[in-house]
This record gives C-alpha cells, structure tokens and sequence, in this order.
C-alpha cells in the first residue's frame, strides 16, 4: 500500500476506509455490552419478582437465595478454571454424589474435621483422575469427564447402597443456618471462594497461564508453558470447588445424599457462560460468573414463588445457556475477524 493510500485512509486488500476500526468499536461494544448487561438483567429481575410476589424482597427469601446460591457459586468458581483452558467437567454433579456419602461416613465416624477433610480430598481426587485421564490419555474433556459422571454417580450409589448416609454430627447440620453479621455461614464460604478464585487468576502465573492455554494452546506450549500440568491442575481445583459445595449441600441437608448435585453440571455451566466466560477458553473472570450465579439463582428463587413448575425452570435455563452460547460465539467469530 502507498503512503498516498495510507494518508487517505485506504485499508489493504480493497478493504472500505474505516470499515476495521468500525468492527473493532463495535466488538468491543458487544463486549462491554455483556459486561453490563448482566448486572443489569439481575436488578431487573429483582424488580420483575419483587412486582410480582409479596415475598420476595423479604430480607429471608434474601437468604434463602443466598444459601441456594452458595453451592452453585462454589462448584461454578471451579468450573471456569476449566472453561478457561477450553476444556468442560461434567462429572461435577455425581462428584459433589460421591464427596456428600464419602464426607458423611468419614463424619460419622471421626467426627465433623474428618468428614471435611476427607471429603475435599476425594473432590481432589476426582479432578486429578479427569486431569490426567485427559492429558495423559488424551482423551477429549466432553467424553472424560462423562465417564466420571457416570463412574463417581456410581460409586456414590454404591458405597451408600442407595440410601442416605445419616447420623450426622448436629453442629454441621446447624453451620448452614447459621448466621455471621446476618449471613449464612455458606455465603461467607462462596465469597471466600470468590475471593481465592479471582486473586488466582489475576495475580498468580497459574492464574495467567489458564487465560494463555485457553487462547491458544499450542502458543502456550512453544512459550515454554506446561500446558498438561496447567489442564490437570485446573480440573483439580474443579474437584476441590465441587467438594466445597457437596459440604455445603450436605450440611444443608444434614446427611450423605447419593442423589446431590443432579442439575449442578447444567447450572454450573449455565451460571460461567452466562457470566461471560468463553467455552472457546482464554476469556472471563470469577467476577463475572459471581453475576451469572446470582442471575441463575433469581431466577430460581423467583420462578419458585411464581410457582412454576422445576421442569419449566429447566428449560428457561436451557434457554438463557443457548443465548449466552451464540452470543459468546458471535463474539469469538467478531474477534477472529
């Protein structure tokens, strides 16, 4: 291109002046537009609900939301350390399973720091076995962790013969009650998680590390980056998020349920993509899913009071994870352009 061309503000290639940065202004638009735009959906719905039901703005549904919300964010919080890598766990569900019954023998017998203890670990192990299995075996995350859905949600059924694992110690039961300043004592737990979770991935090179393995793996790897032991790693701290969450669920209901966690692996999902993390990886922030869980949490709580049907629910979240899924590849297609 001559510097004539360049004066006049001729782009190579035939291409119509100004027409690059106009697609530039308008990706970015789009961007920020989404970054606003969540927080603004949940104040709308939080007016929507409040208009529609007496309780809704009560300061008790509050907690009730948050205490639902809870185990959502903690077992989401994981799952963006493993979308960022461009990678999915659908195992966690049947893991948050197997950690509730593992939690529940372990508590019954030595007591509530051994039932806690022994239940992170197993969440531990589960993300180490889909960590290697996918980077060792090379096995694609979608069937890997499939397979430990199914292996986890049998093994919870197994060890618990199906039936709950009660017998408790009562002051765990009471922890997810409890109330600090006036918030549940799991709230405060989420937040921890939310806290951990951010400073991880903006101040630690693991957390940079995540970010360059999602946007472009094999860049990564030729910059001197171990990318098998940043994937293994991420589904680690996956499993380890899943058990928080089983140990609040647990708590909540104050024994080892084989059952728990069943809709986790589709909201969990739902509440990351929602808050604007990339399935394509390498784009997102645990402040961001910390909206998408209060927005699928609202939504829950407020579609509950309204009486509609769980199976509807389903569906409406079905519906808001397609939307945020094109949305987020329209993005990924106006970036690449």
């Amino acid at each position: 291109m001559s510097t004539r061309d360049e004066v006049a503000g001729v782009e190579p290639a035939g291409r119509p002046a100004g027409r690059g940065w106009a697609e530039a202004l308008g990706g970015l638009a789009a961007r920020h537009a989404r970054q606003v735009g969540l927080p603004l959906a949940c104040l709308a719905l939080v007016a929507f609900f409040g208009a529609s039901s007496d309780v809704f703005l009560n300061v008790q549904n509050f907690r009730n939301i948050g205490l639902a919300a809870a185990a959502l964010a903690a077992v989401s919080f994981g799952q963006t350390f493993v979308i960022l890598t461009a990678g999915l766990d659908l195992s966690v569900g049947s893991t948050v399973a197997l950690v509730s019954v593992v939690a529940g023998f372990a508590m019954r017998r030595g007591g509530i720091a051994a039932g806690v203890a022994a239940g992170l670990c197993t969440g531990v192990a589960v993300g180490l076995v889909n960590g290697l299995v996918i980077t060792r075996l090379r096995v694609v995350p979608f069937i890997a962790t499939l397979a430990m859905l199914s292996i986890a949600a049998g093994l919870a059924l197994d060890l618990s013969a199906g039936v709950p694992v009660t017998g408790l110690p009562s002051a765990f039961g009471e922890l997810a009650y409890r109330l600090v300043l006036g918030v549940p004592v799991p709230v405060w737990l989420a937040f921890a998680m939310l806290v951990v979770s951010d400073l991880l991935l903006r101040y630690t090179r693991r957390g940079r590390h995540l970010y360059a393995v999602g946007g472009n793996e094999e860049a990564a790897r030729l910059s001197g980056i171990e990318v098998d032991r940043v994937k293994v790693l991420a589904y680690m701290y996956c499993g380890f998020s899943a058990a928080v969450g089983s140990l609040i669920l647990t708590a909540r209901v104050a024994s080892g349920q084989p059952t728990l966690g069943v809709n986790l692996p589709l909201e969990s999902v739902a509440a990351v993509v929602l808050g604007g993390v990339s399935l394509f990886g390498g784009r997102g922030s645990a402040l961001g899913v910390a909206f998408g869980v209060a927005f699928v949490s609202l939504l829950s709580n407020g579609l509950n009071l309204l009486n509609v049907s769980s199976y509807t629910q389903m569906m409406v979240i079905g519906a808001a994870l397609i939307l945020a899924v094109a949305l987020d590849h329209g993005l990924a297609r106006r970036g690449a352009g």
